[in-house]
C-alpha cells in the first residue's frame, strides 16, 4: 500500500485539443462574441414578441386577383349597358393590403373580392369605374393596380320582332310543303341600341330534305339567328332573345305536307273561235305543259288533264294572238298551281291555188332592128300563196315574159318567166314552161 501526494502531470501529457479548447476560450472570451450573442438573443426575444402580439400589422402583395362584376341587372333595368368584354379589359388586378400579424398567413387575395359595380355608371359614352372591395376584414387595402377602369355604355332597348322561316334543300319528290307555322311567332330582342335597332327578323332555316310524306304533319325545333333586313346574319353576344322573358334559341315549326305530281294541261281546250276567213290555227303554245298539282292522294288519282272556263277567244283573228287564261281550279288543290298561265294561239294566212288561162306572153330584150316569132303566145298560169295576196289578183297583174337579149336571129327553147310587183313567196306552174321563140332580121 502507497500514502502520498497524486503527482500532477505535466502539461505536455493533457491530450491533442489543447490549443482548441484555449481557441474557443479565447473567442468566448473576447467583446465582440458578446455583441453579436447579445444581437442574436435580442433579435429571437423580439421575434418571440411579435409572434405572440396579434394585434401587430405587416404589409402583403397579392397579384393577378380576379375581378368579379355586379349590378349588370340594375344597369340594364335602368336602360344602360356597357360595350365592353370587362373580363378581357380588366380581368385581374395587383394589390398591397395591411394586414395584423395574427391573420398574415390567413389573408389571400379573394379574401377581399375585388370587383367593378356596374350600377354606378352615370350615362352613355364612357364611364370611369372604380375597384371596389366587398370584403377588409384582414385590413385596409394601401394599393390597387389598376384602381379604375373606363367603359363604353350604350342604351339598352327591347322590340319585338317577327319570327321567319327560310325553306332551304330540295324537298322529295312527290311531296309538297303546304303550310309552315311556327310557335312564337313573334319573339324580344334585347340588348345595345346600336345593334337591336338592325335586326329585322328572327329566322330559321327548315331543311325540306328532311320532309316525308310518312310524317305530314310533323314539329320540329329549329335554331335561330338574327336578321337585318336584306337578311345578313347578326351575331353579338350583346344581344338576348326571349319568348316572354324566357332566354331561347329555337322556334318549334309545324309542317304540313301533300303528295304532289305533274298533271298535263289540254293545250287545245285553252283556244276558242275560228279565225278570219283565209286564215287558220295553226298550234297552240303553253307556258307550261304540264303544273305540278298537291292534293289529297283521292284527288290526285282522279286527274287526267288540267283545263280552263274561259279560253283564248281567236274569233276573227287575222294572225297570231296571244294572252293569259285563268286555270280551273279543282277543288281542295293546294296553292302550287298559278292562278293563269300564258297561251300563244298561232294563226296563219291559209295557202291557196287559183288559174289564170290565156295569159299573154311578152318577148323582152329584143333589139328593135329583129321580131321575134313565138311557138304559143299565151299559156296557162296556176299560182299558190297566201289567201289575201292569191285572192287580191288579177290577169294584169301577171307578167309573162322571155328574155332574148343578146341573142342572134335563129330559134331558141327558152324558159316562160312571171313578175308580179310586190309579190310575197307564191309558186308557179305554167302550161308550157318553155316555148320555142324564132328571132329574124326585119
Amino acid at each position: 500500500m502507497m500514502n502520498g501526494k497524486p503527482k500532477k502531470k505535466s502539461d505536455g501529457q493533457r491530450g491533442p485539443f489543447k490549443g482548441l479548447r484555449r481557441g474557443i476560450g479565447n473567442i468566448v472570451a473576447s467583446r465582440t462574441f458578446l455583441r453579436a450573442a447579445s444581437l442574436l438573443a435580442a433579435v429571437v426575444i423580439w421575434s418571440v414578441m411579435v409572434i405572440s402580439d396579434g394585434t401587430l400589422t405587416r404589409e402583403k402583395t397579392f397579384s393577378n386577383v380576379a375581378v368579379s362584376i355586379t349590378g349588370e341587372s340594375a344597369l340594364k333595368s335602368r336602360g344602360y349597358i356597357v360595350m365592353d368584354d370587362l373580363t378581357e379589359l380588366l380581368p385581374a388586378v395587383r394589390m398591397k393590403v395591411e394586414v395584423t400579424q395574427a391573420n398574415y398567413n390567413r389573408a389571400s387575395g379573394t379574401s377581399y373580392n375585388p370587383y367593378i359595380d356596374l350600377s354606378k355608371v352615370t350615362g352613355v359614352g364612357e364611364n370611369e369605374l372604380t375597384v371596389s372591395f366587398s370584403s377588409q376584414l384582414y385590413g385596409p387595402v394601401l394599393e390597387c393596380e389598376p384602381s379604375s377602369v373606363t367603359v363604353n355604355v350604350e342604351r339598352y332597348i327591347t322590340r319585338r320582332i317577327p319570327v321567319s322561316v327560310a325553306q332551304v334543300g330540295q324537298a322529295p319528290e312527290g311531296l309538297y310543303l303546304d303550310t309552315t307555322r311556327t310557335d312564337p311567332t313573334m319573339l324580344s330582342v334585347s340588348g345595345p341600341e346600336s345593334l337591336v335597332s338592325r335586326v329585322a327578323r328572327a329566322s330559321a332555316k327548315l331543311d325540306l330534305s328532311a320532309l316525308s310524306l310518312e310524317r305530314a304533319s310533323d314539329k320540329m325545333a329549329l335554331d335561330i339567328v338574327l336578321e337585318d333586313a336584306s337578311g345578313e346574319e347578326i351575331h353579338s353576344d350583346k344581344l338576348e332573345v326571349t319568348n316572354q322573358t324566357v332566354i331561347t334559341t329555337s322556334i318549334v315549326v309545324e309542317t304540313e305536307c301533300v303528295p304532289m305530281r305533274e298533271i298535263p294541261l289540254d293545250a287545245q281546250a285553252f283556244v276558242t273561235g275560228t279565225p278570219a276567213e283565209g286564215f287558220e290555227l295553226v298550234d297552240v303554245y303553253l307556258e307550261e305543259e304540264s303544273l305540278p298539282v298537291a292534293t289529297a292522294q283521292e284527288v290526285l288519282d282522279a286527274m287526267t288533264v288540267l283545263t280552263t272556263d274561259q279560253p283564248l277567244d281567236i274569233t276573227g283573228a287575222a294572225g297570231t294572238v296571244e294572252g293569259y287564261v285563268k286555270l280551273r281550279r279543282p277543288s281542295g288543290i293546294e296553292n302550287t298551281l298559278p292562278a293563269e298561265v300564258a297561251v300563244t294561239a298561232k294563226i296563219e294566212e291559209t295557202s291557196v291555188e287559183r288559174t289564170f288561162r290565156s295569159v299573154e306572153i311578152e318577148v323582152e330584150g329584143l333589139d328593135t332592128d329583129r321580131r321575134a316569132t313565138l311557138s304559143r303566145n299565151s299559156v296557162t298560169v296556176q299560182l299558190t300563196g297566201a289567201y289575201r295576196f292569191i285572192n287580191g289578183l288579177t290577169k294584169d297583174d301577171l307578167r309573162l315574159y322571155v328574155d332574148v337579149e343578146g341573142l342572134e336571129p335563129g330559134s331558141y327553147t327558152l324558159p316562160v318567166q312571171i313578175h308580179i310587183d310586190n309579190a310575197p313567196e307564191f309558186n308557179c306552174a305554167l302550161s308550157s314552161p318553155e316555148i320555142t321563140v324564132t328571132i329574124r332580121e326585119k
